[in-house]
C-alpha cells in the first residue's frame, strides 16, 4: 500500500486540487521547516489569524485539563504543545476551514469533519489513558487520518459522487473496492500519502492507511504501533456510533465494548471517556463551527445495547485461540464488555460458552453446566474471583475444573494468593488473543488428560462389572443343574455345610431328606430319555411346590435329590417328607402319548442325635435311610 512517490500523486500535487494549507497556517508550515525561527516569531505569526490563535489555545487547555492554570497566550500554547503540534494542529485547524463545502454531491462536508473531530478527540483520550504517544500528536492524526475521503471527493467529485451512491451505507472495506475499481488507489493510501507529504511521522502513515482494517497491517498485538492502530480503530468505531441514525447506533455499540475491552477499556471506563468524548466534541464544533447533534448519555448506550456474540464478526480475534479441543467453558466477570470480549473469542474458536456476573452466579452455574474450564475475573461483587475458586475446591466433584484468573496486575503476592486458592493459571487486562490462545492450549492439555483417564478409568469400572457379572453367571452355571434348574450337588453340599454350622453355633434342628425316583431307569429304557427329561422336570416342579420357604431342593444326579429342611426336627420332616411323597404320587406324568404315574423313596434324618458330628455324617445318615426305603420296598419314607 502506498502513492507516497507515485507519478499520480505528484499530478495531484501539482493540480492544486489537493486540501492543502493556505495563508496563516502555509507560514507556520514553513517556518517549522527552518532552524533558526523562535517561539516568540511563531507566535507573532499565528496571532495575525485569531481565529487559529483560539484554536491552539483551546487545544493546549485540552491537553493539560485542571492539573495548572489555564493557558491564556499563543507563547504559553507554542509551550505546552510544542513547535511541531502546533504546526500539525494549524494544519488541521485550516483543513477544516477551508473544506467546509465542495461540489462533490453526496460527500457530507460537514459531516465528515465532524466525524473526524470525533475520532481526533477519542483517538486523544485513549492514547492518554494508556501513555504510549504524545495526546496532541493523536489528536492531528485523528484529524486527518481519513483526509483520502475529502481529497477523493475534491479531485474526483463526480465520479466519487457516483461511487458514494453506489456504496450507499455499506461497509467502508466495500467502499474502499469501489474506489479501487475506479482510481487503482483508495482514499486509505491517499491518506497515507498526504501525511507523508506533510512531514507526519512514519508510523502515523502507516496508522491512517490502516486504521480502518488493522488486521491487515504487519505489527505485534499488544505493542506500541499495535496499541495506537487499534486505538484508531476505536475510535474510528466510536464516532460512527454517534454519528450513526438511532437504530444502527445500537448495533454497532457491541463491536465498540469488544474493541475497546480488547484494548483495555472496560465498561465503566468507556462510559466515562464516551461522555467526556461527546463533552469536548461539542465544545471543540463549536470552535470549529461545526454541525452538533444531540446524543444520549453513553452509559445509556451501553446497558441497552445487544450482546449476542454472534452479532459481531470479528476473525481477527480469534486468530491465535486453539480449536483442536472443543471445551465448555464458564466465563465469570461482571463487565459486560469483557464477556462480550472472552465470548466471542471463545465461541468463535468452537467452545461452548456460558456466563455469570459474580461468584455465587457462578456457583449455581457450575452445577447446571458442568464446565471444564473456568476464565474468572478476580474483582466482582458478592462473590470475588478469589472467594469463589476457594468455595469451588470445596466441593470434591469440582476439584478438576481448570481454572483461569483474570488480573490486572502481574503481581508476585497476588499470583501466590490466587494459587493458593486453587488457581491453575492466569491472564492479564488487557486480554492478549495470542495469550489466551497458548494458555488455553495448555489448559486443553490438561482437560483432555483428565477426560481420557476418567474415560480409562470408567472402562476399567464397566470391565470389572461386567467380569463380576460373568463370574456370577458362571458360578451360577457351576451351581445349577441344567435340566431342572435346581442348585447341583456342589451346592447342596456347600449350603448343608453352612446349615450345619448355624444349627450348630445357635443350637437348632436341622434335617436332611435323600429322595430318589422308583424304577426310573425303566422309564428311560421303555420310553426313551426324552420322556425321562420331562418325567425329571414335572416331578421337580412338585417337589418346588411342596417344599417350604426354608427348604433349600437340589439334584444330586440322575434320579436323585437333596431337600435341606433348616428349623425342622425329625418329626416335622418326617411329615414333610410323607406329604412330599404323596403329592409325586398324585402326578400324573405327560409327554407326548405317553402317560404314567412315578413314585419316590425317601430317606430322612436329622441332627437330634449326638453320635452326628458333621454335616456329611447327616447326609451319609439320611442316604441310609434312604436305602433302608428302597429295599423295604419303595414308596415309602425310612427315618430310623
Amino acid at each position: 500500500m502506498g502513492l507516497t512517490g507515485d507519478s499520480k500523486f505528484e499530478e495531484f500535487k501539482a493540480s492544486g486540487h489537493l486540501p492543502s494549507p493556505k495563508g496563516v497556517v502555509l507560514q507556520v508550515v514553513r517556518l517549522t521547516q527552518r532552524d533558526d525561527v523562535s517561539n516568540h516569531q511563531f507566535a507573532q505569526v499565528i496571532k495575525a489569524d485569531p481565529a487559529l490563535t483560539g484554536r491552539l489555545i483551546k487545544a493546549a487547555n485540552a491537553l493539560v485539563g485542571h492539573q495548572t492554570r489555564p493557558i491564556v497566550s499563543v507563547m504559553d500554547s507554542l509551550i505546552v504543545l510544542g513547535m511541531n503540534a502546533v504546526r500539525q494542529l494549524a494544519l488541521g485547524f485550516s483543513l477544516v476551514a477551508d473544506n467546509r463545502a465542495g461540489i462533490c454531491k453526496g460527500f457530507d462536508y460537514e459531516g465528515f469533519w465532524s466525524h473526524s473531530l470525533l475520532m481526533a478527540i477519542a483517538a486523544q483520550h485513549l492514547i492518554r489513558h494508556k501513555g504510549v504517544a504524545a495526546p496532541e500528536e493523536i489528536f492531528i492524526l485523528g484529524l486527518l487520518s481519513q483526509v483520502g475521503r475529502l481529497a477523493l471527493a475534491t479531485i474526483y467529485p463526480l465520479e466519487y459522487a457516483v461511487i458514494l451512491e453506489k456504496a450507499g451505507h455499506r461497509s467502508s472495506a466495500e467502499l474502499v473496492e469501489l474506489e479501487r475499481a475506479a482510481f487503482d488507489f483508495d482514499h486509505n493510501e491517499l491518506s497515507q500519502a498526504m501525511l507523508a507529504d506533510w512531514g507526519m511521522p512514519r508510523p502515523f502513515q502507516q496508522i491512517a492507511g490502516y486504521h480502518e482494517n488493522p488486521e491487515q497491517a504487519d505489527v505485534e498485538e499488544g505493542g506500541r504501533d499495535w496499541k495506537l492502530l487499534n486505538a484508531m480503530h476505536i475510535a474510528g468505531n466510536f464516532a460512527d456510533i454517534c454519528l450513526a441514525s438511532e437504530p444502527v447506533r445500537r448495533k454497532l455499540v457491541p463491536r465498540l465494548m469488544l474493541l475497546a475491552a480488547r484494548w483495555g477499556v472496560e465498561s465503566d471506563m468507556l462510559i466515562e471517556l464516551g461522555d467526556n468524548v461527546i463533552r469536548e466534541w461539542k465544545d471543540w464544533g463549536r470552535l470549529l463551527e461545526l454541525r452538533m447533534i444531540e446524543l444520549p448519555a453513553f452509559a445509556e448506550l451501553l446497558k441497552t445495547a445487544p450482546l449476542a456474540s454472534d452479532m459481531v464478526e470479528m476473525p481477527a480475534l480469534v486468530s491465535g485461540v486453539g480449536q483442536f479441543y472443543r471445551l465448555r467453558i464458564l466465563l465469570v466477570d461482571d463487565d459486560r464488555s469483557v464477556l462480550l470480549l472472552l465470548k466471542t473469542m471463545l465461541t468463535s474458536a468452537g467452545h461452548t460458552v456460558f456466563t455469570a456476573r459474580n461468584g455465587n452466579e457462578a456457583l449455581r452455574m457450575v452445577a447446571e453446566c458442568s464446565p471444564q474450564l473456568i476464565i474468572s475475573d478476580w474483582i466482582m461483587p458478592e462473590m470475588d474471583g478469589i472467594a469463589f475458586c476457594k468455595a469451588l475446591r470445596l466441593n470434591p466433584a469440582w476439584r478438576n475444573i481448570y481454572v483461569f484468573i483474570v488480573t490486572a496486575q502481574e503481581s508476585t503476592e497476588r499470583l501466590v494468593e490466587a494459587f493458593e486458592a486453587g488457581v491453575d493459571d492466569y491472564l492479564v487486562k488487557p486480554i492478549n488473543s495470542k495469550v489466551l490462545g497458548a494458555r488455553l492450549r495448555a489448559g486443553q492439555r490438561v482437560v483432555q488428560l483428565q477426560e481420557e483417564l476418567e474415560q480409562d478409568r470408567e472402562q476399567l469400572r464397566k470391565f470389572a462389572a461386567e467380569l463380576a457379572t460373568s463370574n456370577s453367571r458362571l458360578q451360577q452355571l457351576a451351581l445349577t443343574d441344567p435340566l431342572t434348574g435346581l442348585p447341583n450337588r456342589r451346592y447342596a453340599t456347600d449350603r448343608l455345610e453352612q446349615e450345619w454350622a448355624l444349627s450348630q453355633r445357635v443350637h437348632r434342628p436341622l434335617s436332611c431328606m435323600m429322595i430318589d425316583i422308583d424304577y426310573f431307569k425303566s422309564i428311560n429304557d421303555t420310553y426313551g430319555h426324552k420322556v425321562g427329561d420331562d418325567a425329571l422336570k414335572q416331578m421337580v416342579q412338585v417337589l418346588r411346590t411342596s417344599a417350604r420357604k426354608q427348604d433349600v431342593v437340589s439334584r444330586l444326579g440322575g434320579e436323585e435329590f437333596m431337600v435341606i429342611c433348616p428349623d425342622t426336627t425329625l418329626d416335622q420332616a418326617r411329615q414333610h417328607a410323607e406329604r412330599l411323597r404323596l403329592n409325586v404320587a398324585a402326578l400324573k406324568v405327560q409327554s407326548g402319548r405317553h402317560v404314567f404315574h412315578l413314585t419316590v423313596s425317601i430317606g430322612v434324618a436329622s441332627n437330634n442325635s449326638p453320635e452326628l458330628l458333621s454335616a456329611d455324617m447327616l447326609l451319609q445318615l439320611s442316604d441310609r435311610h434312604l436305602y433302608a426305603a428302597k429295599s423295604a420296598g419303595r414308596n415309602r419314607i425310612a427315618f430310623e
